[in-house]
Formats: structure tokens, sequence, C-alpha cells
């Protein structure tokens, strides 16, 4: 069932609609944070740009999470296929 949430990022308040009302609110404070922390690196930029920036650096790491995801599954799907040699050969 979806509910309204209020979060405020980089002090704009926003009314969102949710089916996990603690994730939003844990994610707008994360991206409140990140926010906030790029306008004490870029003072001056508006928010538009801080949101742009923000929203590759977030891009960023998640293509890095995923591709680190990947090499992980990978490296595994190895381990598995030498021990099941590995027991094939006992």
């Amino acid at each position: 069932m979806s509910e309204s949430v209020k979060v405020t990022i980089l002090g704009s308040e926003y009314s969102l609609r949710t089916n996990d009302e603690a994730l939003v609110k844990e994610l707008a404070a994360e991206l409140d944070t990140e926010l906030k922390d790029l306008q004490q690196k870029l003072p001056g930029k508006p928010p538009t740009t801080l949101a742009v920036l923000t929203a590759l650096n977030i891009s960023e790491q998640q293509v890095h999470a995923q591709m680190n995801e990947l090499r992980d599954i990978e490296r595994l799907a190895g381990e598995i296929e030498n021990l099941c040699d590995a027991l094939e050969t006992r």
C-alpha cells in the first residue's frame, strides 16, 4: 500500500508516495548529504547543477559496484568449477 512521506533535500521539501517509507527517508538523507558535500566543494553552483553532478556521481558508484559484483560472481563461478572438477576426479 502506497503512503505519502515528506523528505527535505537541499532545503526543499518533497512529498513522495512510496511503499517503503523508511527506505525513501534513508535515500533522501543520503542524497541530501551528498548534495550538501558537493555544494561545499562548489559554492555558488545552482541546485540543478549540483543535482546533475550528484546523479552522475551516484551513477558512477553504482556502475563500479555492479562491475565489482560481476567480477566476484565470475571468480566464485571459477572456484565452483574448480571444486566440481576436483570432486569429479575423485
